[in-house]
């Protein structure tokens, strides 16, 4: 309460692990803090803004009608330059306020009304030892500069030989388990009487066959390996249109329209093509992940299967995008991480859509930190009115709590470094960056043969699923720039290898009933993320939820799902099927003002039509009734389908 007796408004900063008052002088130090004693204010434990009100604070609902997110976006900057356009000085004065559809729900939902504060105050401050390691950036001098220039420098050689001590490991074990293979049965049981080798357990299993009846392989033989996604297009009878978002903090994103020449030419009686779909690649990857798989690439299958309308999202700093005001060698251009893609770059990805299409709501498909992004970017405090522009969430290897592998090494030694000694090491732009020299001077063969050895190490990939042939074009795209303080989210100490969820826990809701229906599928052995603890989360706790399937194919791992040679028959045709369930209804599907066939809608939406109707808002809905019995129809009865999903809810 404040001295006239008027209650403060509950400010909530995502990137402050405890929630605090107007006025208070808590310090709000940045998310890549590296803080550990006790009562500093660190994000660790936190990391999604979830944080339980002041009893004395309440929430309005939301007004259900649409608003673009740039529309309904403030920004908070200092000083207008010449041409008009209000800017902020630094990437740590920017601050969004999202959800402003009424005074009562800005006061209780604001997320950037404190004053801009990324560091802590020093007696003397010294820029290299704020707590987020950012410089001041409006100190531009010789001495900033060519300390920058050393610090980078120093840290280029120590992650490189970081980098190539990776390789060198994996190459290692590698040959060391094709020696082993090789060697004879009779010193085998030698070395295994000696207790130098372990013995053999079970039956080794064979080979996989790669011979399937829709493959051409003579046809991709003279196929080359390049970095545009439209030569992959061209290969398979689509185009790419590379088109650019620009997102409320100034990042220009690259945005790959999928063309397909047999389809994209028709409309619907209302003037509008497809259905729009918005899918959304992981950590280190691009969207040249969804076209390297010729016809049965997740784009153009969508694309000529569903005839829907297929834009591939990248995140900032993916293809050589850019910044309004900041070059890439700028430290404010490399000072974000998956919070700053939640609030910033997803919404404007999907705004984009909405206004190319036409479409007030669309289909998003996300895998791992794509769909990491979209929970964090649902959930409470953040942009969960995102939720009311989607028909349909489709979360492959959603990475939400993490998976064993996180508890290994790397992970472990990674996790034990704050961001003084993460920024010395890696830097304050970009993770690695021998990786993107790697991506644009290695040769192709060479540069993908090594990105796939690193990522088979780090993540415990196998190719045992992909086609061989593909594996080369799959890791031309792969590793992209990620910025170094978003991978200290993810690895660094007190990151998400180390709280093992992106979200409080503990927190009693992360999502209300504006969550678009959800379909979860996940891997037997993908040990990067785990599932079950998210579909518990649902059932138990988050019951606004609407989750119309959750599959488990056991074979598959964490990049299966749509790089697997049978990805179409594990998940593609399911993903159809729960996309047109939801999607929003043609103008010639619609007879006598009856949606035909029914469409699965979020609570929120349901509860706007009951209300509408004049029928009471449900209180209960059980996720037995929602769960579709849908591959019974195909004679389906393996336990990992939805017959088997609905089982487990009830």
């Amino acid at each position: 309460m404040s001295a006239s007796g008027e209650r403060q408004p509950l400010l909530v900063d995502p990137r402050v692990s405890q929630p605090y008052k107007a006025g208070s002088s808590m310090s709000a130090p940045r998310n890549h803090s590296s803080s550990s004693s006790s009562g500093s204010s660190t994000f660790a434990g936190s990391t999604s803004g979830l944080l339980s009100h002041d009893s004395s604070t309440s929430t309005t609902l939301l007004n259900p009608q649409i608003h673009d997110f740039e529309s309904s976006a403030t920004t908070t900057s200092v000083g207008t330059p010449a041409d008009g356009i209000s800017r902020p000085l630094s990437a740590a004065s920017l601050r969004v306020r999202v959800d402003k559809q009424s005074q009562a729900t800005a006061d209780a939902l604001a997320m950037y009304n404190r004053p801009p504060h990324g560091f802590e105050d020093y007696e003397e401050p010294d820029i290299w030892t704020r707590r987020g390691g950012a410089p001041l950036y409006a100190q531009h001098s010789l001495y900033w500069k060519l300390r920058l220039a050393w610090s980078q420098s120093l840290a280029i050689i120590l992650s490189s030989s970081f980098l190539i001590f990776i390789v060198i490991w994996a190459l290692s074990i590698q040959l060391l388990a094709a020696v082993l293979r090789r060697i004879p049965s009779p010193l085998k049981r030698l070395l295994v009487f000696l207790g130098l080798m372990a013995p053999q357990t079970g039956a080794r299993l064979p080979k996989p066959s790669w011979e399937r009846d829709w493959d051409d392989a003579p046809r991709w033989k003279k196929e080359k390996l390049v970095k545009d996604v439209r030569y992959y297009a061209g290969s398979c009878g689509f185009e790419i249109v590379n088109e650019q978002v620009e997102t409320a903090d100034g990042f220009y994103l690259r945005v790959n329209r999928i063309i397909d020449k047999e389809s994209s030419h028709q409309r619907h009686s209302d003037g509008r093509g497809g259905f729009p779909v918005l899918i959304m690649h992981g950590l280190f990857q691009s969207s040249g992940s969804f076209v390297t798989s010729e016809e049965r690439s997740l784009a153009f299958w969508l694309a000529r299967r569903g005839k829907y309308q297929v834009f591939l999202g990248n995140n900032r700093g993916v293809f050589d995008m850019g910044h309004r005001k900041y070059s890439r060698k700028d430290p404010r251009f490399w000072d974000w991480n998956i919070r700053d893609l939640a609030v910033h770059d997803l919404p404007a990805l999907v705004d984009y859509v909405r206004r190319e299409t036409g479409y007030e709501k669309i289909g998003f498909i996300g895998h791992s930190q794509g769909n990491g992004t979209a929970f964090i970017s649902l959930s409470l405090n953040m942009v969960p009115d995102l939720g009311t522009k989607l028909t349909y969430f489709g979360a492959l290897a959603p990475a939400v709590f993490a998976g064993p592998l996180t508890t290994c090494f790397p992970f472990t030694a990674l996790s034990h470094m704050d961001w003084e000694a993460w920024r010395r090491f890696f830097g304050v732009l970009d993770f690695i960056p021998l990786m993107k020299i790697s991506y644009d001077w290695c040769p192709a063969y060479p540069y993908a043969l090594l990105g796939y050895q690193m990522f088979a190490f780090l993540f415990a990939w196998t190719d045992a699923n992909w086609l061989p042939r593909r594996k080369a074009k799959m890791f031309r795209f792969t590793p992209q720039p990620v910025s170094s303080a978003s991978i200290f989210w993810w690895a660094g100490k007190d990151g998400f290898a180390t709280r093992g969820c992106t979200m409080d826990p503990n927190a009693p809701q992360w999502f209300d009933g504006r969550f678009p229906p959800l379909s979860v599928y996940s891997g037997g052995m993908d040990f990067l993320v785990l599932t079950d603890p998210l579909i518990k989360r649902i059932q138990e706790q988050d019951t606004d939820v609407r989750l119309i399937r959750w599959k488990r194919q056991e074979e598959a791992e964490h990049c299966d799902h749509f790089w697997a040679a049978d990805a179409v028959e594990w998940c593609f045709q399911d993903i159809l099927e729960d996309i047109e369930l939801t999607r929003l209804r043609y103008p010639e599907e619609l007879q006598g003002g009856k949606d035909k066939p029914a469409r699965i809608v979020s609570k929120f939406e349901e509860d706007v039509e009951r209300k509408a109707s004049g029928l009471a808002v449900k209180t209960s809905y059980p996720h037995a009734d929602l769960v579709r019995n849908l591959d019974q129809q195909d004679g389906d009865q393996t336990p990992t389908n939805a017959s088997y999903n609905k089982g487990r809810f009830e």
